[in-house]
């Protein structure tokens, strides 16, 4: 099954129109009803059309629900998107932290992210640190570092300045 055949029944449009379609007939429905009791009280019809109303407004009061829910859900998701974007690396324990969330959480949604061709990247495991794909152009060739020889314990990216994590001096490029 392709990814946009797996994507419509996700999508909140769908649930949003189907919950809107449910409350117009439910709505319909509740007005017949309404000018049928009016018209004639003995007449039993109106009792019918009241429960199919009812029976169309609720879910589509809970379809409007799971919709709009759904589309935060994704506005959250282009968020986070956006926001690892302009960080190009950034630690799994700060995404946990900006969003509220724990590492593994925070880890999920990233993952989100991606299945959802929102951002493109990987996860560092050595550094527990995500990067999108446009800073891996931008990693500096580090060696060792001068004062105590121990290799470089991260990737540098333009921009930043390396510091050596065996004692702390700032490593020249």
């Amino acid at each position: 099954m392709s990814k946009e055949t797996a994507d419509i029944l996700g999508d909140w449009q769908i649930f949003f129109f189907l919950g809107l379609a449910g409350l117009f007939f439910g709505f319909f429905f509740l007005l017949i009803a309404a000018i049928l009791m009016a018209i004639s009280w003995d007449s039993g019809i109106w009792k019918l059309l009241f429960t199919l109303a009812v029976l169309a407004l609720t879910p589509g009061i809970l379809l409007i629900y799971l919709g709009t829910k759904k589309r935060k859900a994704g506005k959250d998701l282009e968020n986070l998107a956006e926001l690892l974007r302009a960080y190009r690396r950034i630690k799994i324990s700060k995404v946990a932290q900006k969003l509220g969330v724990t590492e593994y959480e925070a880890e999920m949604r990233i993952a989100q992210c991606m299945d959802r061709n929102l951002i493109v990247g990987h996860i560092d495991r050595t550094t527990e640190e995500f990067f999108t794909l446009e800073s891996i152009g931008h990693v500096i060739p580090m060696g060792g570092c001068p004062n105590c020889g121990a290799p470089p314990d991260r990737i540098v990216l333009i921009g930043e300045q390396p510091k050596c994590g065996s004692c702390g001096a700032v490593v020249g490029r």
